[in-house]
């Protein structure tokens, strides 16, 4: 599985945001850009709603905004967002 880091940009709805990826995984199978959609398709952060689905805009915003996460790439979407695992990450052990 892909895994990128990077810091949470700009909020686009209650479970995309773009990331400004900072740091890669050796082994990653595919390329990924400076800055990515992210779709969060999973997450370990309580602070968010359990159905994903229901998470507003400012709750994300609140929760991960400016934070430096890890993502689990599960697949590219057609129009080019990452659905992910999101969580939380040390920035120092990433």
């Amino acid at each position: 599985m892909d895994i990128i880091w990077g810091n949470v940009g700009k909020v686009l709805s209650g479970q995309i945001f773009e990331l400004n990826v900072t740091h890669k995984k050796n082994g990653n199978k595919n390329d990924y850009s400076e800055i990515e959609k992210i779709k969060v398709f999973q997450t370990d952060i309580m602070s968010l709603p359990v159905d994903l689905n229901e998470c507003t805009i400012e709750q994300l915003e609140q929760n991960l905004g400016g934070s430096f996460v890890k993502c689990e790439i599960k697949n590219r979407e057609n129009d080019g967002t990452l659905k992910s695992v999101v969580s939380h990450s040390g920035q120092g052990g990433y």
